[in-house]
């Protein structure tokens, strides 16, 4: 729906009479509309004229565009008239009130003025409120762009054959919408011959585009006209730097409406008569209103269009003139002023030239609505996304609402390609999208963006930290049992074999995923919280498992896609014997399609020494020189998952597995989000309930008990190297579950909002929340086979406002992960060794005392 608008700044509300009238007449308050060489009658004459017979008498012009006051008269909600009534009109009146004054309270709307209902509101009588209408048939309508050398002809596009006639000296030129037509000479004219379909009675409505070279003088400058014989039935034409619209009625009186015209531009002409008042718009608004009841004078005559028998010629460039005999709306007429143009898209740079990695570069995409006249403002979307691996492009805003016509939307981009990416020329296709608009794309190009080779020791993300590409988690033989039995490569990756080599026995894994999923039908207690039963799980997952013949679950049918393979070498922690964790995520996929559910199992990467460190670290990297994808590639990352994740990789350990946890992220069971945590118990080996890491129970949340926590423990949180003890002054601390409502971690007596932010960052529900991370609960969103997994802007890159001061923040956290990989298998970089201890003695001492440190310990980040 059109949302039209007025510049009003003044409601006019007067109670007036027929001496008040003559009052404003004589004063100029409104200028005259009735001129003596028109062959009507003068303002005062008029007005007196109209007191004497208790009529609705009508002055009135606009001193400017949607300027001018008018008083309206009526009787009760008719408006029929009255002698104490009578009225000066104009294009802001709404004709209301009784039968001895009125208010004028609109804006040139419903009825009009003394008349029609009060309630109506709208734009010259269209209401709003109502449907797009289709417009009313026209009797005539030469767009002109047949116009050409071959012919004098111009076709008449409403269908109705009345073809206009040019004569041989209009030029055809360049119009606001295709080709118009030129009047530079005298003798230049365009006829349409009398036809019966030009009798309008009480229906008129006209209408062209022009763009005048001159518009002063007081001779006439016909834009479209009947006239014949001496006798004028209306006229649409500039005089005295005014569009005019002027109707002869069956009396004999002349009624003109006029508002300012400029020369130079485009300007969309129109009039309506419906039997009350002469209504001129420009550029689709109204802008005089005048009464005018009764009929037009009929005459047998032709439609002339930029001149006429007396030479009263217009000067400039015509097109698209519209001719109507039928009822029409204000709306239709600003639907007729509106003329649809492609959006253009440009870009800047053209190329981005050769860049190294991870280098950012600044696109502008400027677009610009090409609509003319008084169209409304196009809503533009930009939809652009990388289609290569390791290209990353973000862009913030990406939506520009009501861009009006001749305005342009820049929207800037930032192209970053990363180690991951090929090298080359990649082309990176965008689309302006108006979701209001038939074709809804309106515009599309693409970034030209060239990635030089990296050079150096570099980490590839994709390769060795976070492995999500299909050839990978779709591997036939690795990700299903469809290969040899005997062959080691079968089903190593399927949550089936992960679950055999966990449990005591591969035989126990059934039965051990059965009770883990069960643990949801029942309220679990866990550190003294109640996590509530999620009943749920039954339909969601148990039911949709398939069964053995012994009715225990079918693992190598486990409703469970995996999603990737992660490299957590980044959490390392040599004092507890590990470098770290190695991960492989699975998301639910039941009931015909993917739940937001997933399931990670995290291995802890057994370690005793630097030197272990080192290894696994040295180990994942070789990854990124194998050939990808490939079986090779595959092999070597076999090779490493089977030394954390295979039976006996930890012995001494539960089931001799290193599970370090399994966590579970969901909403598919009820709301809201909640995170559980389970490990394998020293008494059973089957999964147990746990607490959530560095999580308290949410209860916690903006509480003093909170903020003194993260006070007393400041240094250590702001170094990420904090842990959240199971109790805290004297009672349960830790979650038994993470519930996660999308908000940060607050509380009154924070000190440090910095350490709040890491505090609320590591949390379970403040690491998946869209206050702390932008993240609307997933980081790695369920996929179905045959699509790649999508990560988090947390994950990828984001800039969050802080919740509580409002700074900005960027993350990225693969970005994160890949510099401390680097920092590990590459030359280390001083400043970031120098973050992980403070230097003590020389500085070789130094040197090799914060390397040391920083082997030993990365950020304690879980998530």
């Amino acid at each position: 729906m059109r949302n039209l608008s007025f510049g009003f700044t003044h409601t006019l509300s007067i109670k007036t009479s027929s001496a008040a009238i003559l009052a404003l007449l004589a004063s100029g308050a409104a200028c005259g509309s009735y001129d003596v060489d028109e062959g009507s009658l003068n303002d005062a004459e008029l007005a007196l004229e109209a007191a004497a017979s208790g009529s609705s008498a009508v002055s009135g012009t606009v001193s400017g565009v949607g300027t001018s006051v008018g008083v309206g008269t009526g009787v009760g909600a008719t408006g029929t008239g009255g002698f104490d009534s009578s009225v000066v009109a104009s294009s802001t009146g709404v004709g209301t009130g009784g039968s001895t004054s009125s208010s004028v309270t609109g804006v040139g709307g419903g009825a009009g003025v003394g008349g029609g209902d009060p309630a109506t509101t709208g734009v010259g009588g269209g209401d709003p409120g109502d449907p797009p209408p289709v417009g009313p048939p026209a009797v005539g309508f030469w767009q002109l762009d047949d116009c050409n050398a071959a012919t004098t002809a111009l076709f008449d596009s409403s269908s109705n054959g009345n073809t206009a006639t040019r004569s041989a000296n209009v030029a055809c030129a360049q119009g606001v919408s295709g080709l118009g037509v030129a009047f530079n000479k005298d003798n230049d004219k365009i006829l349409v011959d009398d036809d019966a379909s030009f009798t309008f009675g009480q229906h008129l409505a006209v209408a062209a585009w022009v763009k005048p070279t001159a518009v002063s003088g007081s001779t006439p400058r016909t834009i479209v006209q009947e006239k014949g014989g001496g006798e004028t039935s209306f006229s649409l034409d500039i005089r005295n730097s005014q569009a005019r619209f002027t109707v002869t009625l069956t009396s004999g009186r002349t009624v003109t409406s006029r508002a300012p015209i400029q020369a130079g531009v485009w300007t969309h002409v129109a009039g309506i008569y419906d039997g009350t008042f002469v209504r001129l718009f420009l550029n689709g608004e109204q802008v005089g209103q005048i009464s005018a009841a009764g009929t037009l004078h009929d005459i047998d005559a032709p439609i002339r269009i930029g001149n006429n028998v007396q030479k009263e010629r217009f000067t400039g460039l015509l097109d698209e003139v519209w001719l109507s005999a039928s009822p029409t709306t204000a709306f239709e007429i600003a639907q007729l002023s509106c003329l649809r143009r492609p959006t253009t898209a440009v870009v800047t740079p053209e190329s981005s030239g050769l860049v190294a990695p991870n280098t950012p570069v600044a696109y502008q995409i400027a677009v610009t609505n090409n609509d003319v006249g008084s169209c409304p403002g196009r809503d533009y979307f930009l939809d652009i996304f990388s289609p290569s691996g390791g290209i990353n492009v973000s862009g913030d805003p990406s939506f520009f609402p009501g861009v009006l016509p001749g305005s342009t939307a820049t929207f800037p981009v930032t192209v970053t390609g990363t180690e991951d990416a090929d090298p080359g020329s990649h082309v990176i296709p965008f689309s302006v999208i108006d979701f209001n608009s038939p074709e809804f794309i309106v515009a599309s190009g693409a970034l030209d963006f060239e990635l030089a080779e990296p050079t150096g020791c570099f980490v590839r993300t994709s390769r060795e930290i976070f492995v999500k590409d299909l050839s990978v988690v779709e591997d036939p033989l690795r990700t299903t049992f469809n290969g040899p039995p005997g062959d080691p490569r079968t089903g190593a990756w399927t949550f089936a074999r992960l679950m055999e080599d966990m449990a005591p026995t591969p035989a126990d894994a059934p039965a051990m995923v059965e009770e883990l999923f069960s643990t949801w039908l029942t309220d679990q207690v866990v550190n003294g919280f109640t996590v509530p039963a999620r009943t749920a799980i039954q339909q969601v997952v148990l039911d949709e498992w398939p069964r053995s013949p012994d009715g225990a679950l079918d693992l190598r049918q486990a409703p469970l896609l995996l999603l990737g393979i992660v490299n957590r070498i980044d959490v390392r922690n040599l004092a507890e014997g590990h470098a770290g964790e190695g991960r492989f995520v699975f998301g639910v996929v039941s009931q015909g399609f993917p739940q937001q559910f997933t399931v990670i199992l995290e291995y802890k990467l057994p370690a005793s020494t630097e030197a272990d460190v080192l290894d696994w670290a040295n180990d994942w990297h070789a990854l990124g020189s194998l050939p990808f994808p490939s079986e090779a590639y595959n092999a070597a990352l076999q090779d490493i998952t089977t030394r954390f994740a295979g039976r006996n990789a930890a012995p001494g350990k539960p089931n001799g597995s290193s599970l370090g946890q399994l966590r579970t992220n969901e909403i598919a069971l009820a709301g809201p989000w909640e995170l559980r945590e389970f490990v394998l118990s020293p008494d059973t080996g089957f999964l147990r309930p746990e607490t959530v890491k560095l999580t308290p129970d949410l209860g916690f949340d903006g509480s003093p008990t909170l903020a003194d926590f993260v006070n007393q423990n400041e240094a250590a949180i702001i170094a990420e190297q904090h842990t959240v003890p199971d109790t805290f002054q004297g009672n349960p601390f830790l979650g038994g579950s993470s519930f996660n409502n999308l908000t940060a971690w607050t509380a009154p007596g924070i000190l440090n909002n910095e350490a709040r932010h890491k505090f609320s960052l590591n949390t379970c529900n403040g690491c998946h929340g869209a206050q702390e991370t932008g993240t609307g609960f997933l980081h790695v969103n369920p996929r179905s086979l045959g699509n790649e997994a999508s990560l988090s802007g947390f994950m990828t890159g984001i800039t969050v406002g802080d919740p509580v001061s409002g700074e900005p923040r960027t993350l990225n956290d693969l970005r994160r992960r890949n510099q401390d990989m680097t920092a590990l298998v590459c030359e280390p970089a001083p400043t970031f060794a120098a973050l992980r201890a403070a230097p003590t003695g020389g500085a070789a001492a130094a040197a090799a005392a914060s390397r040391s440190a920083f082997i030993r310990r990365g950020i304690g980040r879980v998530h």
